[in-house]
C-alpha cells in the first residue's frame, strides 16, 4: 500500500499544480482566511521546495508539477465519486476518529488527517480485500464470520430513537426488554449499548454529484461489545436491522450492493 503524506500548504499547492483552482481556493478559505494573494504565493513557493524534497513533485516548463505515479492521489482527493466514512469512539467515549475511503471507478484511496487535522495522509489500497481488513483493523473487529447472520430483531425509526434515549439515561426500557425474555443474546446487545450509553460507531456511505457535492445515502451503525460487535443497518421498508457484525453484511455496505436513500 503506497501511502504519501500533505500539510495543507502542500495539499493546496498540489490541487493549483494540477488545476483544481476551485478546490484549491477552498481549502485556503478554510485554513487561511486573511491570508492575503502575496501571502499566498509565498506560502505555495515554500511548499512546491517541500515536495520537491519529498520528491513528489517534477519541474516541467519551469513549473512544478505533480509526478504521474501521485496524481491519481490528488485527483481523488479533488473529486471521487463514492466514499464510505467511518468513524469511532475512543475507549472513554471522549473523542471521536474517523478515516474515509474514497473510490473512484476501480481506484480506491484511504484517507486519514493526522496531528490535529494538520496533515493528509493519503493511501492507495490495491484490492476490495484490503480495504475490507483496513476497516476491520479500524474498529477492531476480529474473527468476524463470512457469511450474513440473522436479524436479531428489527425496530422503527421512532422505536430506534426512542430505544437511543432510554439507554443513554442507563435505563433500558422495561416494556422494550420484556418483549426479548429469555433472548440472552439481545440482552448482550442491550447491555453493550447501555454500558456505551448509547453512542455508536458508525459507517456513512456517500455518492457526489457533477458539482462535487456530497449526497449522504446511507449509514450503518456499530456497537462494540465485550463479546463481539453488533451492525445496525437500515432495510428496504425504513427499518433498523440489528446483527451481529459479519464479514458478509459489512462488504454489502462498504461496496453497495444496494443503496437505501435517507
Amino acid at each position: 500500500m503506497e501511502t504519501i503524506k500533505l500539510s495543507i500548504e502542500e495539499l493546496i499547492f498540489s490541487f493549483y499544480s494540477e488545476g483544481f483552482f476551485e478546490q484549491g481556493m477552498s481549502i485556503k478559505e478554510m485554513y487561511f482566511p486573511e491570508m492575503k494573494d502575496e501571502e499566498l504565493k509565498i506560502l505555495l513557493e515554500f511548499a512546491s521546495r517541500s515536495l520537491l524534497a519529498k520528491d513528489l513533485v517534477t519541474e516541467v516548463n519551469n513549473r512544478y508539477k505533480v509526478k504521474e505515479d501521485y496524481i491519481g492521489f490528488i485527483k481523488i482527493m479533488n473529486h471521487a465519486e463514492r466514499t464510505v466514512k467511518a468513524s469511532k469512539f475512543s475507549t472513554d467515549l471522549k473523542n471521536e476518529e474517523t478515516i474515509s475511503v474514497h473510490m473512484s471507478g476501480d481506484e480506491v484511496y484511504l484517507h486519514k488527517l493526522l496531528y490535529d487535522n494538520q496533515i493528509h495522509q493519503i493511501s492507495k489500497i490495491s484490492s476490495k480485500e484490503d480495504t475490507m481488513e483496513l476497516v476491520k483493523e479500524f474498529f477492531s473487529f476480529k474473527d468476524l464470520t463470512i457469511a450474513h447472520n440473522e436479524v436479531l430483531f428489527s425496530m422503527k425509526r421512532t422505536e430506534f430513537e426512542e430505544l437511543l434515549e432510554t439507554v443513554s439515561q442507563g435505563l433500558p426500557s422495561q416494556s422494550f426488554m420484556e418483549g426479548f425474555t429469555g433472548n440472552e443474546m439481545i440482552k448482550e446487545l442491550i447491555n453493550d449499548l447501555i454500558y456505551r450509553k448509547a453512542r455508536m460507531d458508525s459507517l456513512l456511505y456517500m455518492e457526489y454529484d457533477e458539482e462535487n457535492t456530497p449526497d449522504l445515502l446511507d449509514v450503518c451503525f456499530v456497537i462494540p461489545g465485550k463479546a463481539q460487535s453488533w451492525l445496525v443497518t437500515r432495510n428496504q421498508t425504513d427499518e433498523y436491522n440489528f446483527e451481529k457484525c459479519n464479514e458478509n453484511t459489512l462488504g454489502q455496505f462498504i461496496f453497495k450492493n444496494k443503496v437505501i436513500t435517507l
